[in-house]
């Protein structure tokens, strides 16, 4: 079982925000431990090499541990979203997705932290949000230190 890091905590939801940074995405476990059943999952990755089955295999597991919104973010991350969107055409209640092809690092993970909100039908399960960063520790860091200081990402972004 995986435990990610937890980094802050946002008003927005009363979310507890945790943080995961894999060297791939095939390192995702079949199970993480997190606050809330379902979760909103932001990841950032650079997909550009990364196979269609390899994406679509991921977002099959991250729907599993309870993903109920997913975000991307990073090269190719319209590709990311698209494919996630296709394993979760048909899940009652709708799952959401976006993708931030043309923002900043942080700006996506503003909208993740204060724009996200997932169908009424997880609102009583959904109080967890988690970055998942892919092979680049350099994005991890850069995660980990914007979502333990949410007052800063606001000031900053907005």
């Amino acid at each position: 079982m995986c435990v990610p890091e937890h980094v802050g905590k946002s008003e927005v939801g009363e979310r507890e925000i945790l943080a995961l940074h894999l060297p791939n995405l095939g390192a995702l476990p079949a199970q993480v431990r997190l606050p809330s059943r379902h979760f909103l999952a932001f990841l950032a990755a650079d997909a550009t090499g990364i196979s269609d089955e390899s994406l679509r295999e991921f977002a099959r597991r991250l729907l599993a541990v309870g993903c109920v919104y997913f975000c991307a973010w990073g090269p190719d991350c319209e590709r990311v979203h698209d494919l996630f969107d296709a394993e979760c055409l048909h899940v009652e209640p709708v799952i959401m997705t976006t993708w931030h092809s043309e923002e900043s690092l942080d700006d996506a993970l503003w909208f993740f932290t204060f724009n996200t909100f997932p169908d009424d039908g997880y609102s009583d399960s959904c109080h967890s949000a988690l970055a998942i960063t892919i092979a680049q520790p350099e994005w991890a860091d850069h995660v980990r230190r914007r979502l333990a200081d949410l007052d800063a990402l606001n000031r900053d972004v907005l």
